[in-house]
């Protein structure tokens, strides 16, 4: 008997993102699973975009799955079907939500105690993160 302890971070016409413990997989509506990544830490949230073209995940730096090139196998770099962002070891990003704003964009929330705390923009096919609110101590 195979118990399935994964967990489910966001789900949306059929696709679902699937935590266990810290790595991160992509199911698809038949069923099928891919293995899109590991994150430290557990993953914090997910968003399937309306389009179901990608599957963005949010924790420690942000895995951006490209869902067309599903079943790909992944490798580093920045021709691999999943990319790991602002994973660095030396400085790494903690983000706590991620949304879609608009078609190919996501807006992501940086942990609010790290140095890079604000919302920011990143556009999935460039992979270009923009500072919409930029962090302040001013209130």
């Amino acid at each position: 008997m195979t118990v399935d302890c994964s967990v489910t971070l966001t789900s949306a016409a059929g696709w679902s993102v699937l935590a266990e413990f810290e790595t991160v997989t992509v199911q698809r509506p038949d069923g099928a699973r891919w293995e899109i990544g590991w994150m430290y830490g557990n993953p914090e949230a997910a968003v399937i975009t309306w389009d179901s073209t990608y599957a963005v995940v949010v924790g420690y730096g942000v895995i951006v799955a490209d869902l067309r090139r599903f079943g790909e196998p992944i490798a580093p770099g920045p021709d691999s079907p999943a990319i790991h962002l602002r994973a660095d070891p030396s400085e790494p990003w903690w983000f706590e939500a991620v949304y879609q704003q608009e078609a190919g964009h996501v807006r992501l929330v940086a942990d609010v105690y790290s140095d890079q705390a604000g919302v920011y923009d990143l556009n999935l096919s460039t992979r270009r993160f923009t500072t919409l609110v930029p962090y302040s101590t001013e209130l």
